[in-house]
């Protein structure tokens, strides 16, 4: 009889596998949390911040007052 090759399974980690998994996902977490954190700033947050400040360059608070006043919006004035 020809001899048969056996694989051996090797045997399940039982005890600290919340530790030993620890050590991959706890760093992994943290820098997917500040990439995360920095895209939104850059593509959330600046491009707000630029939006409203070109908004607010240009706006004149009397004349859209006047705009309102004319369409109607306000009943005491």
């Amino acid at each position: 009889m020809a001899e048969k090759s056996v694989l051996k399974i090797p045997k399940p980690q039982l005890r600290g596998l919340l530790a030993s998994s620890m050590k991959f996902h706890l760093p992994a977490a943290l820098a997917f949390s500040v990439v995360a954190t920095v895209l939104f700033k850059i593509f959330y947050v600046d491009t707000r911040k630029a939006k409203c400040a070109e908004f607010y360059k240009n706006y004149d608070a009397e004349k859209d007052f006047e705009r309102m006043r004319k369409a109607g919006v306000f009943k005491s004035c």
